[in-house]
């Protein structure tokens, strides 16, 4: 079969299950998009930005702080921890979105820092930070669920100020809590 005959037949077949699952993503996200001159826009914003990787860095310091200032010295302890599986949900996001290379909805303009950032699948600050919080949470219960609710609040902000889908979100909350739980649990093998 030509190439043509190829093209055309594509054209006109009827859209896969992915295309149409793909379609109701990205309609359903368009919903949820604020206009950038609401003033929620703004405030949505820099929800978005605290996910960025120094900021969960200096949350991985936060823990460590308060496990030292807490007299808590397993916190201080697994922070090591915390940062490997953090720094493994990076490994994977990247290979993911060097794999999949889904465009964001809108130009990313000043959320993109790395060339890898120009891609929206899957979210990387919603599978870091959910990392982050569910690694805690195994050590300190509620540590955990306030970085829990931070990874929320920042998974949906990135999604109401337009630089990811839905399922950009979903599938990096899912992975972040996956890796977490990997790790955690090969940590609690090897304890004696």
């Amino acid at each position: 079969m030509t190439s043509s005959k190829q093209n055309w037949k594509r054209l006109n077949s009827p859209p896969s299950s992915l295309d149409r699952l793909l379609g109701l993503d990205a309609r359903l996200s368009r919903q949820l998009y604020l206009p950038p001159e609401s003033s929620w826009w703004s405030r949505a914003r820099l929800v978005a930005h605290l996910g960025d990787g120094p900021l969960v860095f200096g949350g991985l310091g936060l823990v460590y702080s308060l496990g030292w200032l807490g007299g808590k010295p397993q916190l201080c302890q697994a922070s090591l921890l915390i940062a490997l599986i953090v720094l493994a949900v990076m490994g994977v996001v990247t290979l993911v979105k060097f794999g999949v290379r889904r465009q964001r909805p809108w130009p990313p303009g000043e959320f993109v820092t790395f060339q890898y950032d120009a891609y929206s699948f899957p979210s990387g600050h919603a599978a870091r930070l959910t990392a982050l919080a569910a690694s805690v949470m195994f050590f300190d219960p509620l540590l955990g669920l306030v970085f829990g609710a931070l990874a929320l609040s920042v998974a949906a902000a990135r999604v109401l100020i337009g630089i990811h889908y839905l399922s950009d979100i979903i599938v990096g909350l899912g992975l972040g809590l996956l890796i977490a739980w990997e790790g955690i649990t090969l940590f609690s093998s090897l304890l004696p």
